[in-house]
């Protein structure tokens, strides 16, 4: 059995995800930023007409950037409510990783990652972006339209 990821780069760090999650990758999109709004989803992206949250993945990561999301690339994905847009710096080609090359996570560095890859000696965490994208739906209260 394999699991297909996407690997994800924010700022310097390397992350995966599944990409049964991932619906499209697009460039760098412009977002509206939402007064008040809580710093892990700090505004909306406009997609296919309609808008759609934008999640801080680099906020709730732990990732040190500088300020706003604007990155060079915009992950368009599904989660049980709807779709949420995630800015991120690069991602790669989806690949195909044997289970069994995928551990348990050692420590809870990185929230919402439940197990890792060994790259060569470099820990790449697989985010579960499904938890992650749930719990910030139930925490935002965002009524099923999209929300995020």
């Amino acid at each position: 059995m394999s699991a297909h990821v996407l690997p994800i780069q924010l700022a310097s760090s390397w992350f995966l995800i599944e990409a049964c999650h991932v619906r499209e990758v697009l460039g760098a999109e412009p977002w509206l930023p939402i007064p008040r709004a809580r710093a892990e989803l700090p505004g909306v992206v406009v997609w296919r007409g309609r808008a759609v949250p934008l999640v801080d993945l680099a906020k709730i990561l732990g990732v040190e950037t500088a300020g706003a999301p604007k990155r060079a690339r915009t992950l368009i994905v599904n989660h049980e409510r709807g779709v949420a847009a995630l800015p991120v710096d690069a991602a790669r080609e989806v690949r195909s990783i044997p289970e069994s090359e995928l551990r348990t996570t050692q420590d809870a560095l990185v929230p919402y990652a439940t197990r890792e890859l060994d790259e060569n000696g470099e820990i790449v965490p697989l985010v579960d972006l499904g938890s992650l994208l749930s719990h910030l739906d139930r925490t935002s209260g965002a009524d099923g339209d999209g929300g995020g």
